[in-house]
């Protein structure tokens, strides 16, 4: 190879080092900056300032899942906790990574678990896969006291919805 060549290649190594290495954190690190945007009742954007850079964050709740655009109380979800969090400064305990890249983390505004909270007050579900006796328990109690989602007769959890969702899509393009 020629010595350009191996000048690119250099440098593209330290580009992608920079870039991954930069934006990397462990598990049970925290990130603290403003909410910047509400996506829906489950994910948020959150800017993270430190004295070298400005980082954006997409972070998915820990735990929870709301409905999702176009179902029954995405709307609600979304309103709520763009009133909770949005333009407010708070802490990701960072879980890992889904599957679309975002944080998973779990998400304390003041002294409060903002992931709790949307389940407290009705407007997520505890996750399907969740192990948290404490979500369990407030999701039992908003259903009882039929707040948020759970003023509706049948509402719909967004993994059922969307596997619906899902099989109608499939079955309209084999009709076509």
């Amino acid at each position: 190879m020629s010595v350009a060549i191996l000048h690119i290649i250099s440098l593209l190594y330290e580009v992608a080092a920079v870039f991954f290495l930069g934006s990397c954190i462990a598990f049970g690190e925290e990130i603290r900056g403003v909410v910047i945007n509400v996506i829906d009742g489950d994910t948020i954007v959150v800017l993270e300032k430190t004295p070298e850079e400005k980082i954006v964050h997409k972070v998915r709740l820990e735990g929870i899942d709301a409905p999702e655009r176009g179902q029954d109380g995405y709307d609600g979800a979304k309103h709520y906790l763009e009133k909770l969090i949005w333009g407010e400064t708070v802490t990701v305990r960072y879980i890992g990574r889904d599957r679309y890249g975002r944080i998973l983390g779990l998400v304390v505004y003041g002294t409060a678990s903002v992931d709790e909270e949307m389940v407290r007050e009705g407007w997520a579900w505890r996750y399907k896969h969740s192990t948290s006796r404490k979500l369990a328990s407030h999701e039992s109690e908003a259903r009882a006291g039929k707040k948020g989602l759970w003023s509706e007769p049948s509402p719909i959890p967004p993994w059922e919805w969307k596997a619906e969702k899902k099989k109608e899509d499939g079955t309209k393009k084999r009709d076509k």
